[in-house]
């Protein structure tokens, strides 16, 4: 009796162990882009990451239309639009504005600005 007690915990513990390992199992993907906390490790605690979109109505001249259509270019910060070139983004974004008005309006400049 006791030997069959015996099985039936280490059976038990088996079935532990595999459905432990299923349920725990990461990707390889996944666990590159995990990591411990920052309380667990001897590293100083990231700050906070900025967010993936900054407001670009907050430049003159940029409203929610304009900002619309740089955002569907792909240009969702102020860095992406500091590196601009104003002849070269007027003419993605249509007929919408003209690169005379982007220099005037000073939209590369004023985002330089709000990266400092």
């Amino acid at each position: 009796m006791a030997l069959h007690k015996l099985n039936v915990v280490l059976l038990g513990f088996a079935v532990g162990v595999v459905l432990g390992y299923l349920v725990n199992r990461r990707s390889p993907a996944l666990a590159e882009t995990e990591s411990l906390p920052a309380f667990l490790t001897d590293e100083p605690a990231a700050p906070p990451k900025k967010p993936s979109r900054d407001p670009l109505t907050e430049i003159d001249g940029i409203g929610p239309a304009y900002e619309q259509a740089l955002q569907a270019l792909g240009i969702e910060t102020y860095a992406q639009l500091a590196q601009q070139n104003p002849d070269d983004l007027a003419a993605r974004l249509s007929a919408r504005v003209s690169a005379a008005r982007i220099r005037q309006e000073r939209w590369i400049e004023q985002a330089q600005e709000k990266m400092q």
